[in-house]
């Protein structure tokens, strides 16, 4: 590639323009506004190539910053994030559910059998169509799995609560009739 440098052009006084040729004067011209294009374009890379690194120390900046909070953060991510599981005990068709946190007992507690848990569900949602269609849809150990892992429902808001009032949850006591209470329960 050829080095592009206005100076070339130089030795071209402005008032020998007059003279030349129509084609000469036009491609001089357009040279020379191709050239300051060229120029203009040039500072721009270097503003944004500034810029961009200013934001490259910015997002250094803020990834230590989230760092550090993260590590001041740990202990909740310890405490409210919690995997839940189900058992079946060996002797007999019963299960029982386990939630289970890092650095924390895990807490277990009886669900029943499978017809017991389920007749309690719908009973618990009877109201709730779309919730007793994926009952239907999915069997009542996957329901269960959606329940206690989504944010927007019941069961995982009130683990949640007893963990914010008592982190070990030894205070607490879980079952289908605790979880899944239904007015007959009274």
């Amino acid at each position: 590639m050829k080095r592009i440098d206005e100076r070339r052009f130089d030795f071209v006084p402005k008032y020998l323009w007059t003279t030349m040729s129509k084609n000469d004067k036009d491609n001089l011209r357009n040279y020379r506004l191709y050239f300051k294009y060229l120029n203009d374009n040039d500072k721009k890379i270097e503003e944004l190539e500034k810029e961009l690194s200013d934001r490259r120390e910015k997002k250094k900046s803020y990834v230590d910053k989230l760092t550090s909070l993260n590590e001041d953060l740990d202990h909740l991510r310890n405490d409210y994030n919690f995997c839940f599981s189900i058992t079946k005990l060996k002797s007999k068709d019963y299960y029982n559910g386990t939630i289970s946190r890092r650095g924390h007992k895990s807490k277990n507690f009886s669900l029943g059998s499978p017809k017991l848990i389920e007749d309690r569900l719908r009973k618990y949602y009877k109201r709730r169509k779309d919730k007793i269609e994926y009952l239907d849809q999915v069997g009542w150990k996957r329901f269960l799995h959606f329940e206690f892992n989504d944010n927007s429902s019941k069961v995982k808001r009130y683990v949640l609560g007893c963990i914010n009032k008592d982190v070990t949850l030894n205070k607490f006591l879980f079952n289908r009739k605790i979880l899944f209470p239904i007015k007959s329960d009274n």
